[in-house]
């Protein structure tokens, strides 16, 4: 039957999606005469390796295979080959995708590995390396930089095993260290040398009670790697959920109730990093104290419209917020004291 609508219903979404930034490892090939130009590959698994046209014997097959291998494992990687130094190649690799986070390099000296350290330094992405040679943590203080120095069969590439396992998970609410690896074995290390790689702010694969773990989970510069990689995630929620609120409203006035909306964004990526793990929770009295929400450790402090100058509310610009987070951190070490008497 046809019929006169009088009744019209125009639904408009609100919201707008936003690319989050992703965690996804990189494998790079840098300086091979053999590539006539950067070129890039996504795989989601080792057949995808294959028909990417790297056999079993080759380094890039070796790396993948050592991620895949993990349980967890990621979900994807991103496989470079470049015929420029790693410099210049990551420079490249970021105009044509700048999807990727954790590197890792098929090279294994050091002035390479120094190379990728600095540039992950530099560009806010975190450089996993991996050498047989102790020397390779001299003087090095970097903070998105972490080495696994190891002896015994470093062709494994331990370190794309170490990433393959833990980049999967929630930014920062896991430790690097005592991850068992499939597939990895011990390193053959004195005590005497792996005192001297922990001291250097490294790690190595070493055996107790029948367990093959990493000894430790430090950047080069004694930072832990879950610190590092959690203030990553918890910048890139704040610039995410804070541009999805500004894009996604006609307007967010400069008065105490659109100073709260962005406070309310701010307090609800803190929760997130807390359920995550990276904020401490609240318990004792003392903790409640530095606690805005009595369940995790952190607070955030804005300004009312009043207290903002003139200069600044003439210009449409929000300026004074603060907040703190207090890390959960992780246990690293046990120290017991027992008395034995009669």
């Amino acid at each position: 039957m046809a019929f006169i609508n009088d009744i019209v219903i125009d639904i408009t979404r609100g919201t707008q999606g936003l690319t989050q930034k992703s965690f996804r490892p990189l494998i790079l090939k840098a300086s091979d005469t053999t590539a006539p130009q950067l070129t890039k590959y996504i795989v989601s698994d080792i057949s995808d390796v294959v028909s990417a046209g790297f056999v079993s014997t080759t380094d890039v097959y070796k790396m993948a295979a050592a991620m895949f291998a993990q349980s967890p494992k990621p979900q994807d990687i991103m496989i470079a080959i470049s015929p420029d130094a790693i410099g210049t190649a990551l420079d490249k690799l970021r105009e044509l995708d700048d999807n990727f986070y954790a590197i890792t390099i098929t090279a294994r000296d050091k002035e390479d590995l120094n190379a990728a350290g600095t540039w992950a330094n530099s560009n806010k992405k975190f450089f996993f390396g991996c050498s047989s040679d102790l020397t390779a943590l001299s003087s090095r203080n970097v903070d998105r930089e972490a080495y696994l120095i190891h002896n015994n069969s470093p062709s494994d590439f331990p370190e794309c095993a170490w990433v393959g396992q833990n980049i999967p998970k929630q930014p920062g609410s896991t430790t690097y260290k005592w991850k068992r690896l499939n597939g990895q074995n011990a390193s053959s290390f004195s005590k005497t040398d792996l005192t001297s790689i922990r001291s250097e702010h490294g790690q190595a694969l070493q055996e107790l009670s029948g367990s093959i773990y990493v000894n430790e989970g430090i950047a080069t510069s004694g930072e832990f790697i879950d610190v590092i990689v959690g203030q990553d995630w918890v910048e890139d929620q704040l610039q995410t959920n804070l541009l999805s609120l500004l894009l996604n409203n006609d307007k967010i006035s400069l008065d105490d109730p659109g100073i709260a909306q962005v406070e309310s964004v701010i307090r609800d990526v803190l929760k997130r990093a807390g359920d995550a793990g990276i904020v401490a929770r609240a318990s004792s009295e003392d903790d409640l104290r530095l606690s805005d929400d009595k369940v995790y450790m952190s607070q955030v402090f804005v300004p009312t419209r009043a207290e903002i100058s003139p200069t600044d509310r003439a210009n449409r610009t929000l300026d004074g917020i603060r907040f703190v987070y207090y890390l959960a951190g992780a246990i690293h070490k046990v120290n017991v004291n027992g008395l034995i008497t009669v």
